[in-house]
């Protein structure tokens, strides 16, 4: 008995799933009967598109790269900025604590950087207030002289 519940239960459920087989089969075959031409038709739109698509990624690909140019060279204006400040106040006998040293001396090191790596950049400033900081800096760490919090 127990034999025959096993197959009438394997029986329900392939009956249905023979039904749909034969019923999903002649659409299948059908479909298969498709023409040359269409496919030639389908194929001729596709490859339309997916050029058409390249040339869209291609154009938002290069206005992306022009931003982050864009982008990076006003880093490297501000990082300018910031080190002249920093240097203007370094000459106006301004305390500096050791890590705004080290905040200035991480711009000093991006500008340089970004100078170096970016040719057409008008790296015509700073320069003199760079080596002028960057010595400055050994002197200042060599006595541990940076401004301190001074209790009372």
């Amino acid at each position: 008995m127990q034999n025959f519940d096993k197959w009438l239960a394997l029986i329900t459920v392939c009956i249905p799933l023979l039904v749909q087989l034969v019923t999903v089969i002649p659409s299948i075959v059908s479909n298969r009967k498709k023409t040359e031409a269409n496919i030639k038709d389908t194929e001729s739109k596709l490859s339309k598109e997916i050029n058409s698509t390249k040339a869209e990624i291609e154009s938002v690909q290069k206005d992306f790269n022009n931003h982050v140019d864009e982008y990076q060279a006003s880093k490297a204006k501000q990082a300018r900025y910031r080190i002249i400040r920093f240097y203007d106040e370094v000459c106006d006998n301004v305390d500096h604590s050791e890590s705004h040293w080290e905040d200035i001396l991480d711009e000093i090191d991006f500008y340089e950087t970004y100078c170096e790596t970016h040719k057409e950049f008008k790296n015509n400033r700073g320069g003199i207030a760079m080596e002028y900081l960057k010595e400055t800096y050994k002197r200042i760490k060599a006595k541990g002289a940076f401004l301190t919090h001074k209790e009372e």
